[in-house]
């Protein structure tokens, strides 16, 4: 349970009951002073799930830029009431639990900048699948997914598009492609260190991350659907996780196999692969978080988020178009 109060300027004062009265919400105001302005203070208990949707509701109404303009949420260790009971009762029943707008983009800002953590668990991953890459084995291959880290950045990444925030998603970009560089890196001195001591044939795991087919492209942007679902859903994202890892990964470090093989057709076809899995995945996640509503509160920049959400899905669109056609050219 949580306390919203909101303070506004006097002329602003009707919007903000019309829309507790929407919410069906109880509430208490009172005139106030801040700055020698008279101002209208609003308090009002409030189920938990109704918090993200009565401040967004609230921001449609109200100019946030002016300074007595205000929402504070605060933690309600116990309360008394029927009336809120029922509304919670009635959430429940009526719609799921949702991951709140602030916690998206709290998430979505752990990765904003390059993470070593995030690295060292990708590298872990990589020597764990070049393990299954060469044994043939493809239960190694996906148990490495279970520890690869890679759909927090690209989720992070969706997040960003989704609310136009273009120097943070290009820092995420960023940070994605020093992660698959690293694994390309790793992949490339073990597999040139093991050629030295060990005959390393192309096992069937290796030779079926070498060739893209137009399947791919539709399986990396179900990926990146699933992976947007899961974000703003209930849903456990480590399902979605370890598919996003299993398409990322592998071809990833038969990237490298084939850079330390000398061998242009494995690593040309397995750098296709990988990047048609990556542009899916955030063409794909984006997609799902656009049509889920994911855009930011003030609605002075929603407007900007829009546009560029849409640039970047048109130019993925784009850039997939072209991936599909040296595709099929290739093929």
């Amino acid at each position: 349970m949580k306390r919203l109060e909101v303070t506004v300027i006097k002329n602003q004062k009707d919007n903000v009951q019309k829309v507790f009265k929407n919410l069906e919400l109880s509430y208490a105001y009172s005139t106030i002073k801040m700055e020698n302005n008279e101002c209208e203070k609003f308090s009002s208990l409030i189920p938990d799930k109704l918090v993200d949707k009565a401040i967004e509701e609230i921001l449609k109404v109200i100019d946030s830029r002016i300074n007595e303009n205000t929402i504070s949420v605060y933690n309600v260790e116990a309360h008394v009431s029927s009336h809120v009971d029922r509304i919670t009762k009635k959430l429940i029943v009526e719609s799921p639990p949702s991951n709140p707008f602030e916690r998206l983009v709290e998430n979505a800002d752990k990765f904003t900048n390059v993470n070593k953590e995030i690295i060292m668990m990708a590298l872990f991953a990589t020597l764990i699948a070049l393990a299954g890459l060469f044994l043939d084995n493809a239960v190694t291959v996906i148990g490495a997914m279970l520890l690869s880290p890679l759909l927090g950045p690209i989720n992070a990444f969706a997040v960003n598009a989704s609310i136009g925030k273009v120097k943070k998603l290009v820092r995420i970009e960023v940070s994605i492609l020093i992660i698959l560089i690293a694994v390309i890196a790793l992949s490339t001195f073990i597999t040139f260190i093991g050629s030295f001591f060990f005959e390393l044939p192309v096992s069937s795991q290796i030779a079926i991350r070498s060739q893209t087919s137009l399947i791919d492209i539709g399986i990396g942007l179900i990926l990146g659907l699933a992976g947007g679902l899961a974000l703003v859903s209930s849903l456990p994202e480590m399902l979605v996780g370890v598919g996003v890892a299993s398409a990322l990964l592998p071809p990833a470090a038969v990237s490298g196999i084939g850079l330390a093989l000398m061998d242009s057709g494995l690593f040309s076809g397995a750098l296709i692969l990988t990047i048609v899995y990556l542009v899916g995945l955030e063409l794909g996640c984006t997609l799902m978080l656009r049509v889920k509503g994911v855009r930011p509160r003030r609605f002075y920049q929603q407007a900007e988020a829009k546009k560029h959400s849409a640039y970047f899905i048109i130019t993925f669109s784009i850039l997939l178009i072209l991936l599909l056609i040296i595709v099929y050219v290739t093929s």
